[in-house]
């Protein structure tokens, strides 16, 4: 768990975008799934909870201090989220962020986001999207003006946080093949030890 008598470069801020479940039901419905058929639906915010758990217990085993951002199957408002954030930022001001997300609308790969201009989360978006490029022989979706790696946008959670802050996109889960990966436990264990060797080799490029 969190111990701040560990001497490391960073504390990391793990948010799992959208909602959960919730007695059985989906707090984020209709929004944020996809249903290929009857026996094939994918709800985005269990998908991003599964990684948020898997990253959080692989960064507590090997002693880097990392936060769940979002520790509830509700769908906090973007507001809450942003506000824990900078609440912990004020507390540790070496903290980085990472909103964890599945995509849609009819693409394929994987995509990063930061918030618009150049930032501290650029460099942070870089790293990961190298990792995943050299992992990965899936597509990766550069900004298609510039080529950079990272994609801009004033999503909330990236422009209303005062720490740097990244929103990586795992795969297309309305794609079919993207969503058969999304469900394979073998995949989903890779896309986490990219994102531990991302947040290892950030420790060390900017401690």
């Amino acid at each position: 768990m969190f111990n701040e008598k560990i001497e490391m470069s960073k504390v990391w801020l793990i948010d799992s975008g959208h909602g959960g479940v919730i007695k059985g039901n989906y707090v984020t419905a209709p929004d944020k799934m996809f249903e290929h058929s009857p026996e094939e639906i994918f709800y985005e915010g269990v998908f991003n909870r599964i990684i948020k758990q898997k990253l959080l217990e692989r960064l507590w085993d090997i002693g880097i201090n990392a936060i769940d951002l979002c520790p509830t199957e509700l769908d906090l408002p973007l507001q809450a989220r942003a506000d824990i954030a900078n609440i912990y930022y004020e507390r540790y001001r070496n903290s980085v962020g990472i909103s964890l997300h599945s995509n849609a609308g009819g693409g394929r790969g994987f995509e990063i986001w930061t918030s618009p201009g150049e930032t501290d989360s650029d460099k942070y978006a870089e790293i990961l999207g190298e990792i995943l490029i050299e992992r990965f022989t899936l597509p990766f979706r550069k900004d298609a003006a510039t080529g950079a790696i990272d994609k801009e946008s004033l999503f909330y959670i990236l422009t209303q946080t005062q720490c740097p802050f990244i929103l990586p996109e795992c795969l297309f889960f309305d794609n079919y093949e993207d969503y058969k990966l999304l469900n394979d436990p073998y995949f989903r264990e890779r896309y986490v030890e990219a994102l531990v060797s991302f947040i290892q080799k950030s420790e060390l490029a900017f401690a």
